[in-house]
C-alpha cells in the first residue's frame, strides 16, 4: 500500500476509532501516537525510509523485532515501555485488518512478536548521591538548563511518572512557600496530590516566571516545547533523551550513575528515601499512586535485600569458621532456607 493509504489509516484510527468507538484517554491516545512516531524514527534511521516512503510492507515480523531491539538498546527505555510500544502497534494494524482486509496478513504476521522479557528484580533505585548529581548536571544558567533541572528535581521529589509531570497545567502547581503542592493526574485517571519540598517550590515559580510570564492561562501544559512558534507536548522519549543527556555530565562527578537511566529510577529512589525514614508503606502507597499495596511492598524487600547485603559485607572481613554443612552447593543452599 502506498504511503498516504498508511497515514489515512494512521488518521482516522487516532481521532474516530480510539477516541469515539474506544473512548480512550487523551492521555492513552497520546501514548499511541508515540509509539507510531517512535516506529517513524526507527524506519528512518535504520531503514533510510522517508515518510514519503513508509507503507504496511515496512512492517513485518523482522522489522518489529528490530524495533523492539533498537527501543532498549538506542532509545534506553525498559522492556516494559518497549513493550507498551509494541503493543500500540498491534493495535493499530489490529484496526487496519478490520478497515482492508489485504492487511490481515501483516497483522496476524507482527502479532507473532514476542514482549521483551523483563528482568525479575528489585526496583534499580539511584542512590541519593546519583540523584544530587542528575539534578545539579542541567545547571541553571541557560532557560533549557533551568527547565531540565526543575523537571528533574519535581520527578524525584513527588515521586512521579513521566506522563504526570508532563500533564501537569499551570494550575496544578502551587509554590507558596510551607505549603507547595501538585497535582497529579496518574493511571485511571485518578488524581493525587502531594506535597513539595520548598527548594522545589522556589525551583518551580523560579520556572514559571521565565516559561509562563504575564497572566498565566491555568489550563496551559507547564511543561513544553516549541514547535513551528507554537507550545507543544512533550513526549516521554524526549524526557528520557534529556535525562540520560545529563547523566553523561553528572557520571563525571558520579561514577555509580548507571549508563543508561530512565526516570522511574527517581520515583525509586524517592520511595526508598521514604522507606527509609520511617514513612509506613500504606502512606508511600499513597503517595506513589500505587491501586495495590503489594506493589508497594517490593521497596520494603528491596531495603531488606540491601541490609542484607551490607552484613554479608561486613562479616566477610570476620574469621571463616568450621562449615556447618558439607556437600553439594545447590544441597547447602537448600537446608540453609536460602532456596
Amino acid at each position: 500500500m502506498k504511503s498516504d493509504e498508511f497515514f489515512s489509516l494512521v488518521r482516522s484510527w487516532l481521532t474516530i476509532f480510539l477516541p469515539r468507538a474506544r473512548r480512550l484517554s487523551p492521555h492513552t491516545i497520546r501514548s499511541y501516537k508515540t509509539a507510531l512516531n517512535t516506529f517513524l524514527v526507527f524506519l528512518g534511521e535504520t531503514r533510510s525510509l522517508k515518510l514519503d516512503q513508509v507503507g504496511f510492507d515496512a512492517i513485518t515480523y523482522s522489522s518489529m523485532n528490530a524495533f523492539l531491539t533498537w527501543l532498549m538498546d538506542s532509545r534506553h527505555l525498559a522492556p516494559s515501555t518497549a513493550n507498551q510500544r509494541l503493543a500500540a502497534i498491534k493495535s493499530f494494524l489490529s484496526y487496519c485488518a478490520g478497515e482492508e482486509a489485504a492487511l490481515v496478513a501483516v497483522w496476524l504476521d507482527v502479532k507473532r512478536v514476542r514482549p521483551a522479557r523483563a528482568p525479575e528484580h528489585a526496583p534499580d533505585a539511584l542512590g541519593m548521591a546519583a540523584v544530587e548529581a542528575l539534578i545539579r548536571a542541567p545547571g541553571q544558567q541557560t532557560r533549557r538548563g533551568l527547565r531540565d533541572t526543575t523537571m528533574i528535581l519535581l520527578l524525584f521529589d513527588a515521586a512521579a511518572r513521566i506522563q504526570e509531570v508532563l500533564d501537569l497545567t499551570v494550575a496544578d502547581v502551587i509554590t507558596a512557600a510551607g505549603g507547595g503542592q501538585v497535582t497529579l493526574t496518574g493511571k485511571g485517571r485518578k488524581t493525587r496530590t502531594l506535597p513539595i519540598m520548598d527548594k522545589t517550590g522556589r525551583h518551580l515559580e523560579q520556572y514559571r516566571e521565565l516559561f509562563h510570564p504575564g497572566a498565566s492561562v491555568p489550563g496551559a501544559l507547564f511543561f513544553y516545547t516549541i514547535r513551528a512558534g507554537q507550545h507543544q507536548p512533550m513526549s516521554q522519549d524526549n524526557v528520557s533523551y534529556l535525562l540520560n543527556k545529563h547523566a553523561d555530565t553528572a557520571r563525571e562527578n558520579c561514577p555509580e550513575i548507571p549508563d543508561h537511566i530512565h526516570a522511574h529510577q527517581l520515583r525509586h529512589a524517592r520511595a526508598m528515601q521514604m522507606l527509609r525514614a520511617g514513612v509506613p508503606l500504606p502512606h508511600i502507597k499513597e503517595f506513589l499512586g500505587h491501586a495495590n499495596i503489594s506493589t508497594t511492598e517490593i521497596y520494603a524487600s528491596a531495603d531488606n535485600k540491601m541490609v542484607r547485603e551490607a552484613i554479608q559485607k561486613a562479616a566477610s572481613t570476620t574469621p571463616d569458621l568450621a562449615p556447618i554443612w558439607k556437600g553439594d552447593d545447590d544441597l547447602i543452599l537448600r537446608l540453609a532456607g536460602l532456596k
